[in-house]
């Protein structure tokens, strides 16, 4: 299969609008199970649907032979919606290359990521004849609305369809184009809404302004009282179960250069801010917390001016977590102290849409010398260790559940604009993402033969 090939197979998946969140996409989200079972068929593979939550996952495998190590490669189909869309320079759902990069919702995220992994497993086996390895696939349609169903199936099928001797994942990002990286650690969520309400009705601000508290006000005390100004969470106890960084992973990320400007560019902002000022820019993105407003809604959006104190007023805020925070311990006094910041007339509510575990990969395991010498045949460069500011609710929940190591290699860029309008993914992350696998499964292959 050429380069041209590749990149029409990866366009026709990426054309399937996939996007978990929103029903109106329920058959697309169909169309795009179809399309990988039809695609995993015709390279040897035996499929299943498993059954998820709200959208199924597929699974695939081609075992060789009961006695070879399995490596069981997780990726995901669904994507987020493309809104805005007037922010698109192209069809969120027309991929389109324009200098050497493909735009398209899904592109990095993980549709090209996931697809690099089935094109080079492949490649690998037509090329090698005696590979040692056998190749299973889990690529779930749920990992955007929080992976409701992962640990189900982990519950369910880790010691038989899921039963393997490595993990391997490409859901993340390299630190800059042209260094590969292999991710140490992941940090945890937890996606919390809370809801606050005075009445049943939005009331005349002049009538009863002055007599009935009014919850957008409420909502800005609540939130300016879950950070101090030097960005500390006052969540009681939030920090008490954090584990600091090793020796060996602070030199690790003195390896890596994030600088202010870095940041700047990456994410098209004006400043950098936000975290803790005692802990330099790779700590506060990797191995620190954080709590952030996700979305704000009260009162009147309209054009123009409507003089009302409104009813209700909500806010969406998670929190990133750091290995051995407990997302329900977190959670649970995150509840007791937004209590206690809101008048007891006031209705309160508050809704844990979400969590995911953080993680910590056992580095020491000799599987991952092997990832860092096919990286850097395949881009030139030692791979380095660096961490994951987001979370990959999978990898927590099944390593924990198959007992086995996880490989987080990732292609995408970290200006790729994943969840943003205009993603995209550089043509050559992707054809190098194929080549530094195949590079991976022959020398694992090998290794352990």
């Amino acid at each position: 299969m050429n380069q041209k090939e590749k990149l029409n197979i990866l366009k026709d998946f990426l054309k399937i609008k996939s996007v978990s969140t929103q029903d109106q996409y329920l058959s697309q989200m169909n169309e795009a199970r179809s399309f990988l079972v039809k695609f995993l068929k015709g390279g040897g593979f035996d499929t299943k649907i498993l059954k998820g939550k709200r959208h199924n996952a597929v699974f695939a495998e081609r075992i060789l032979n009961a006695k070879f190590p399995t490596i069981l490669i997780y990726g995901h189909y669904d994507v987020q919606p493309a809104e805005p869309l007037n922010e698109w320079k192209t069809n969120p759902f027309e991929p389109k290359v324009i200098n050497g990069i493909l735009y398209a919702r899904g592109s990095t995220d993980d549709k090209g990521q996931i697809m690099a992994q089935i094109l080079a497993v492949k490649s690998v086996i037509k090329e090698n004849k005696n590979l040692k390895l056998n190749f299973k696939f889990l690529i779930e349609g749920e990992e955007e609305i929080g992976s409701l169903s992962i640990d189900i199936l982990a519950k369910k099928y880790a010691k038989t369809l899921l039963r393997c001797n490595y993990i391997v994942v490409s859901d993340s990002e390299m630190i800059k184009k042209g260094q590969p990286c292999i991710d140490s650690s992941l940090r945890g969520l937890i996606y919390t809404e809370v809801f606050l309400k005075i009445g049943n009705n939005d009331l005349h601000s002049g009538q009863f302004g002055g007599a009935v508290e009014n919850p957008a006000i409420l909502l800005s005390h609540l939130i300016s009282k879950l950070k101090d100004q030097n960005n500390i969470i006052l969540i009681p106890d939030f920090y008490k179960d954090i584990v600091n960084p090793t020796k060996n992973e602070i030199k690790d990320y003195k390896k890596v250069k994030i600088t202010a400007q870095k940041i700047k560019d990456d994410g098209k902002v004006f400043a950098v801010g936000g975290g803790e000022k005692l802990f330099n820019l790779n700590e506060r993105l990797w191995s620190r917390p954080t709590l952030d407003v996700n979305g704000l809604t009260s009162g009147y959006q309209g054009e123009g001016s409507k003089t009302i104190i409104p009813c209700r007023a909500s806010a969406k805020i998670s929190m990133r977590l750091v290995p051995n925070q407990d997302p329900e311990k977190i959670y649970a006094a995150f509840e007791k102290y937004v209590t206690t910041l809101v008048p007891k007339s006031v209705e309160l509510k508050i809704v844990n849409h979400s969590h995911a575990l953080p993680y910590k990969a056992p580095t020491q395991n000799p599987v991952f010398e092997i990832a860092k010498k096919a990286l850097k045949d395949a881009f030139h460069k030692e791979a380095l260790f660096t961490g994951v500011g987001g979370s990959i609710g999978f990898v927590p929940i099944m390593t924990k559940a198959l007992g086995v190591p996880c490989l987080m290699i990732g292609f995408g860029l970290p200006d790729d604009g994943a969840h943003a309008p205009n993603e995209h993914f550089h043509i050559d992350n992707f054809l190098n993402g194929i080549k530094a696998m195949m590079n991976f499964y022959k020398m694992l292959g090998n290794y352990v033969s």
